[in-house]
């Protein structure tokens, strides 16, 4: 069992033949995603590495069956892309596209909710799953195979944590980037629930920040659950508001999860740990 994607996950891309679209659909397809079908309004017949282009995106759910959307459109239509792609019933939307005005997020979000749809996002990295699948921006360097499921938000902090590993030659089962933005689609809680799960993740990373309340409630949750794996986390960017960030600290600690002051000791503790088991 994967989380959110597997090697069977079929890719729309929304935003194709942007620069980024373009680029991020090659790294997809060298990872050996799925990428069935792309959307950009006006470029209907094209192709992108081989990708069909439609018009929009009823068009390509008539041809193709879509797991997730993930789009790379400009900042000022992804509310209505969000729309389209969540009225055609796709059932997962990773929105890399980034500081979406909190309003439209609201409206995306709502959307959602009523049709059941996850959304991933806005400012998301992506998803990967090692040896299976990738979706979004998400960089592979530094991963390999493992037992060890990240959960970060802004962009590029998954891949400090993957350093952290790699350095230790631990392996991931799985990464979710969750968004930079205030107001995102998914937190935390969700994704514990699917590492919980997941027979292939036996640590959970989480890389936290200072702004939202996502931490706090990941807290609360990992704490009233009892929450059956070890989970180490770190706050990014604790200079931006240090008191927020020790209080999230503290909560994290009152829940039994390990806290890193520095993000290298990731690594290190969950290489000791197995170490201390063999």
């Amino acid at each position: 069992m994967s989380v959110l994607i597997d090697r069977t996950t079929r890719i729309l891309v929304q935003g194709i033949t942007t620069a980024e679209g373009r680029q991020h659909t090659s790294l997809m397809l060298e990872y050996k995603a799925e990428v069935v079908a792309g959307v950009t309004p006006g470029r209907y017949g094209q192709e992108v590495m081989g990708v069909p282009v439609y018009d929009k995106v009823s068009e390509a759910v008539k041809r193709h069956k879509i797991d997730i959307s993930v789009m790379f459109v400009p900042r000022n239509s992804v509310l209505n892309a969000s729309i389209e792609a969540i009225n055609e019933n796709i059932p997962l939307l990773l929105i890399v596209t980034g500081d979406i005005p909190v309003t439209e997020t609201i409206k995306i979000k709502n959307a959602a909710r009523e049709k059941g749809v996850t959304v991933i996002g806005p400012g998301s990295a992506g998803i990967i799953v090692p040896d299976e699948s990738k979706v979004g921006i998400i960089s592979n360097e530094y991963i390999s195979t493992g037992e060890v499921g990240i959960i970060s938000r802004t962009k590029d902090n998954e891949k400090r944590i993957c350093q952290s590993l790699y350095k230790e030659e631990i392996g991931v089962s799985a990464i979710v980037s969750l968004g930079g933005d205030d107001i995102i689609g998914t937190g935390f809680i969700e994704i514990l629930k699917m590492l919980e799960d997941d027979e292939n993740t036996q640590v959970v990373v989480m890389g936290g920040d200072t702004k939202g309340r996502l931490e706090e409630d990941a807290a609360r949750y990992i704490q009233e659950t009892g929450y059956s794996k070890p989970v180490i986390a770190f706050i990014f960017n604790k200079e931006n508001n240090p008191d927020i960030a020790a209080e999230k600290e503290k909560m994290f600690r009152e829940a039994g999860v390990t806290v890193v002051e520095d993000i290298w000791e990731i690594g290190q503790i969950i290489s000791e740990a197995t170490i201390e088991e063999g």
